[in-house]
């Protein structure tokens, strides 16, 4: 996806939810909002310094705010407070089928304090989605195709997006980990912090090497961009008969290439129009196989690409 697809005021905008849940001083926040809108604005304003596909965009100025605060993580309490309600209510929750299993993932997936703006985060109210899960409806559906694609696969990566939403995605890994064996079922979370995303650390202290092999990103990028990412993860892409992702930013990374062999599993939050699908307005519920968009896309090229202007 691009990033002119977005309304630049959706990217002024949501400065202020995400930094709002941040762990920080009020003075230093509404400077560090003051200087992340003009970053923003500037770059929109003459038409430089601003990455075509959103994935990459986002995370440029999202580093940006990491840099303001020297590298820490602001959301870690966040985090913590959303695995353990995960946690609290995953033992209420009765999964009978592969279908729930895989509904149950995309529940978890409201769990993004990214989209603040167009969703609110209510740990309260989420146990009420598990109740009527067997009825689980999607705008686009390709639970076959997940299904064909996992009884071929021999090896599966599973993008991990959110803490507390991979707690409900334990379902799904109990059930590709049986398939495949852990050795051949790996986990990926980023490197380092990215507001409330998977880190490899949060992973092992999860125990998440209970379901399959914990590998990193080699880096804290929305996507996979080439120019960020390790030489692992890139080798993982290319090698590996399936690749589960979760969440929208997955979805907006991999609609750009031509991969064959991904299924994103995620709840909209931003409308996400694209080739092979046409628009998907917010809060539709998705399984979708790259096959739909894939031809539209490009090659993946696993050197150094040229900077942008």
């Amino acid at each position: 996806m691009k990033t002119k697809d977005r309304d630049i005021q959706s990217y002024i905008h949501i400065v202020d939810s995400f930094i709002d849940q941040a762990s920080l001083e009020k003075t230093q926040a509404e400077l560090i909002k003051k200087e992340l809108k003009k970053y923003i604005s500037i770059r929109f304003e003459r038409k430089k310094w601003v990455h075509p596909e959103i994935t990459k965009f986002c995370t440029d100025w999202y580093r940006e705010f990491y840099r303001m605060i020297d590298g820490k993580d602001p959301y870690k309490e966040l985090k913590e407070k959303s695995n353990e309600k995960a946690l609290e209510i995953k033992q209420k929750v009765k999964i009978n089928t592969f279908e729930e299993a895989v509904a149950a993932g995309i529940i978890g997936n409201k769990i993004d304090y990214g989209a603040a703006l167009v969703h609110k985060v209510d740990l309260n109210t989420l146990e009420k989605e598990f109740s009527d899960i067997h009825n689980f409806a999607y705008s686009i559906n390709d639970m076959t195709k997940l299904k064909e694609k996992i009884k071929d696969a021999k090896t599966i990566l599973f993008l991990a997006d959110n803490d507390g939403e991979i707690i409900f995605d334990t379902f799904l890994l109990e059930i590709l980990t049986e398939k495949v064996g852990k050795a051949n079922l790996f986990i990926m979370g980023k490197e380092s912090p990215m507001l409330n995303d998977v880190t490899v650390q949060d992973l092992k202290e999860l125990r998440f090497e209970r379901y399959g092999t914990i590998v990193s990103t080699g880096s804290n990028c929305f996507g996979l961009h080439i120019e960020d990412v390790s030489q692992e993860c890139k080798d993982l892409l290319e090698n590996v008969d399936l690749v589960i992702a979760k969440g929208q930013a997955y979805f907006e990374f991999f609609t750009e290439y031509n991969f064959p062999n991904i299924i994103n599993l995620l709840r909209v939050k931003y409308p996400i129009t694209g080739p092979g699908f046409g628009t998907i307005p917010s809060g539709e519920n998705v399984i979708i196989s790259s096959e739909r968009y894939a031809k539209y896309g490009k090659k993946y090229q696993r050197t150094k690409v040229q900077a942008y202007a």
